[in-house]
């Protein structure tokens, strides 16, 4: 298989399903489980494009939680609904938890050095997924009404 259809592709794809399936046990409305895994689609397709493209693990993390940030305040206020809806399923593909894995094993096999950096890496990934948010989460609203809100038909 090309190894670009799998990275750009395959990936976003599972992304997608993966983030579906915990939007559905984190009991998100029904209505909106597609859209949490649109989001982490986007997320770990823009991930994907700056690692593969000569990017370092922070930057890409760094930008990948702006463009799922971004689409879930997007989102959050043409569904109206809140941004967390949208935004926790949305980064979760960006979650350090190899990091975490190794850093775990590394210290179980005694091994300090590598403990430290492991810990580091993991730390500054998640430094990055909160970066990213909060620089995000505190651009005033308007900025993502970039068409008019659908009115919703009461039934």
């Amino acid at each position: 298989m090309n190894s670009q259809i799998f990275y750009y592709v395959v990936h976003p794809l599972i992304a997608f399903i993966a983030c579906m399936g915990y939007a559905i046990v984190c009991n998100a409305p029904r209505k909106e489980i597609p859209f949490c895994g649109i989001t982490a689609a986007l997320c770990w397709l823009v991930y994907q494009l700056v690692l593969r493209n000569g990017g370092t693990a922070f930057l890409a993390t760094l930008l990948a939680t702006f463009a799922a940030t971004s689409l879930s305040r997007f989102l959050s206020y043409h569904r109206m609904l809140p941004t967390i809806v949208y935004h926790i399923p949305g980064i979760l593909p960006l979650v350090p938890g190899a990091a975490v894995y190794r850093c775990i094993t590394s210290a179980m096999d005694s091994m300090v050095l590598e403990t430290t950096a492991n810990i580091l890496t993991a730390l500054k990934l998640a430094g990055a997924i909160g970066i990213g948010s909060v620089i995000i989460l505190v651009l005033p609203q308007a900025w993502f009404q970039i068409f008019p809100r659908l009115k919703r038909k009461n039934i």
